[in-house]
């Protein structure tokens, strides 16, 4: 069965593979990197990211509420953050798997 990895991820992987093949003097294949750096690394690269995203997210999430909020001269609280899922949330994850996790390590 093979592993489907997000964008991010296949980066991580060649950085990886880049990193071993430098360490052991000679080419490490794809194949051999990805099961080291899953055996090694790939949990906690995605727990950290994951983390990492969700603080991110809250931070948009509450500039959205405080911009709203201050137009609408009432603090809107949940509402205004449903309003950011429901308009938002798709696109910036979008964004920042693409734009923004790669240049993580």
């Amino acid at each position: 069965m093979q592993q489907r990895l997000s964008k991010p991820e296949q980066r991580q992987v060649e950085k990886h593979r880049e990193f071993l093949s430098s360490e052991r003097g000679f080419e490490v294949n794809y194949e051999e990197a990805l099961e080291n750096w899953n055996q090694h690394h790939g949990q906690r690269w995605r727990e950290e990211n994951h983390a990492r995203m969700l603080a991110r997210e809250r931070e948009e999430i509450l500039r959205h509420k405080w911009i709203e909020s201050e137009k609408a001269q009432r603090d809107l609280g949940a509402e205004a953050a449903l309003d950011w899922i429901r308009k938002y949330a798709a696109q910036w994850r979008k964004w920042y798997d693409d734009e923004y996790m790669g240049s993580e390590v």
